[in-house]
């Protein structure tokens, strides 16, 4: 078990800040994925995390809020989220 997680724990880590990143160049197109995420592994574990979930959280209280308006509200946020992200 305690192996599975060693494993299994960086490589999701990896997948949220990725996550977060894309989330990140979609609002501030200033900037390139690739910036912001060699700007993001530049700062230390600590913030990278809380950056991390700051973003996710934020994305997570939206589409709360989109769930509140129904099957409409949910496509209007995924919608968002997939214009967002290209």
């Amino acid at each position: 078990m305690a192996t599975t997680m060693k494993d299994w724990l960086p490589r999701f880590g990896i997948l949220c800040r990725t996550s977060a990143v894309a989330l990140i160049a979609g609002v501030y197109r200033r900037s390139s994925i690739k910036e912001i995420n060699d700007q993001l592994v530049a700062r230390p574990l600590q913030q990278q995390v809380l950056i991390t979930l700051a973003v996710l959280g934020v994305l997570f209280a939206l589409c709360v809020l989109a769930a509140q308006f129904g099957w409409i509200g949910m496509l209007l946020f995924w919608i968002a989220v997939i214009v967002l992200v290209n």
